[in-house]
């Protein structure tokens, strides 16, 4: 039974979309994207318009830090795509989650019409790639799909991803067989990290006498709290947080509040005694560390499910790359109790 079908690149990229889950993109109308746009909403993805290209990609930001699920957003080429590189390259430092769909000049096109030049002429690869972003381009009607799909997973890992669909190629048609597939990268059970870098970490505590644990936006998201709480207990650290994961430990004895530019002085006084660092799904920014004065001169182990977040913004001593409850967990089983004599964070 032959179940293909022939359609326009531009609907069965559309349809993608819609198999991943993805109810909400935000975005900019422009002619290079418009028929995209408009056949999303057709299948029920609210497209949520913005006044500005870097609107829309910090709208798609927010969505995916919000719900946790992918951020898309879609814009034109050209004198758009440079009007939104500023968000870009923000949501890309900071690891976002979120997919940006640009429309591309033709390919091969060369002029767009007879009289001239192309008027929004922009070579948006280069321009992208040498802000650092990862850059896919659709060649082809026949890549098209599995350039969307990488594109998804490479913005599934953390990193922002920018696809590009020339307008000669969202036009063209293509056969295809069978419904559109989900190519999200499934939940699945939370990564633990290898036991070499268990270890590792395991062996840099041993020595500690007064840690502390850092944890982030990944290690709430994680549901890393309990776990987290239980390992300071044993290990006589104390506890803080980056901005983003503010609150977290509210109420706990050895809360210290928030590190870096946010801190108060007796979060400040006590991280200056501390002899090692132990990091669950933070970034380590520049805002974090206090441009360099808010962690003195310790080991740090930073734990992270993306290992190119790890030594981003400051270099760690140990990396491991787990989900931050697992890795809380393997470290427990690792680590022995103390005595309270060894806990000197916790008995002053």
């Amino acid at each position: 039974m032959n179940d293909s079908r022939i359609a326009p690149v531009f609907q069965i990229l559309a349809e993608d979309i819609h198999a991943l889950g993805v109810r909400t993109v935000f975005g900019l109308m422009s002619d290079d994207t418009a028929v995209f746009a408009v056949t999303l909403d057709g299948l029920g993805v609210k497209f949520v318009g913005a006044r500005h290209e870097n609107n829309a990609i910090a709208m798609a930001e927010g969505y995916a830090y919000a719900t946790g699920e992918l951020g898309v957003a879609v814009i034109g080429r050209g004198p758009a795509t440079a009007n939104g590189l500023h968000a870009a390259v923000a949501a890309s430092r900071m690891g976002s989650r979120v997919l940006v769909i640009y429309g591309d000049a033709a390919v091969g096109g060369g002029a767009v019409n007879g009289i001239g030049p192309d008027y929004k002429g922009f070579n948006a690869q280069a321009v992208l790639g040498a802000a650092g972003l990862t850059c896919f381009t659709a060649a082809s009607a026949a890549t098209a799909r599995q350039t969307l799909a990488d594109a998804v997973a490479a913005a599934s890992h953390g990193a922002l991803a920018a696809l590009l669909l020339p307008t000669n190629v969202q036009m063209a048609n293509v056969e295809v067989w069978g419904p559109a597939a989900a190519r999200l990268i499934p939940a699945g059970e939370p990564a633990a990290a290898r036991q070499q870098s268990i270890d590792s970490a395991a062996a840099l505590l041993s020595k500690s006498r007064r840690p502390v644990i850092v944890a982030g936006l990944g290690a709430h998201r994680a549901g890393a709290k309990e776990a987290l709480q239980t390992l300071a207990e044993k290990i006589g650290a104390l506890l803080m947080t980056s901005a983003r994961g503010k609150d977290m430990f509210h109420g706990h004895p050895y809360n210290l509040g928030i590190l870096g530019s946010f801190s108060h002085t007796m979060g400040r006084r006590m991280m200056d005694q501390a002899d090692c660092v132990l990091v669950f799904g933070a970034g380590l920014n520049f805002l974090t560390m206090s441009f360099g004065a808010s962690v003195p001169a310790v080991p740090i182990i930073q734990v992270d499910t993306v290992r190119a977040h790890i030594g981003r913004w400051t270099t760690a001593d140990v990396a491991v790359v787990g989900d931050a409850r697992r890795v809380a967990e393997q470290l427990l089983a690792a680590l022995p109790g103390r005595r309270s004599s060894e806990k000197p964070f916790h008995t002053a």
